[in-house]
């Protein structure tokens, strides 16, 4: 076994012995637009966040995910990053609320005087149905 600094050298220069693990659980799934230019308006930055839903919602059902938390990534000219998020009892995938919900969280940010560079929706806490690894055709979790 190797001493952490042994590891440390090796893993600086990529240097890794051990072995990809490609599957792994999805834990969430987004989509995000840094804009050529600034958004300074709601009615600007509102047809752009319409169009990072639509993407997250078509990989939502790509992947046959549902979830229950979306999250709204704001970030503003000068490189300030926020997030807002909301969460749901029931798992949702559906275009028509994430679009809704992105925009009020959008809305209740603190926009003014604030000009926006990026854009981001992910959503997460999927339901365990949904999840591509581990658990069992019945949606219950294995313990072991």
């Amino acid at each position: 076994m190797e001493t952490l600094p042994v590891f440390f050298y090796k893993i600086a220069r990529g240097i890794d012995d051990r072995p990809v693990q490609p599957h792994r659980e999805t834990k969430s799934l987004a989509a995000e637009d840094t804009f050529p230019y600034d958004l300074a308006t709601l009615d600007e930055m509102a047809p752009e966040l319409d169009k990072i839903a639509q993407t997250v919602s078509n990989r939502l059902q790509h992947y046959e995910l549902k979830g229950r938390t979306i999250t709204l990534k704001i970030k503003y000219s000068d490189f300030k990053q926020v997030t807002r998020s909301r969460s749901f009892p029931n798992p949702i995938d559906d275009l028509p609320t994430i679009s809704a919900t992105a925009r009020e969280l959008l809305a209740g940010a603190d926009l003014e005087n604030k000009k926006v560079r990026l854009l981001g929706i992910s959503l997460s806490n999927f339901d365990a149905a949904g999840i591509r690894s581990g658990g069992s055709s019945n949606g219950q979790l294995e313990l072991f």
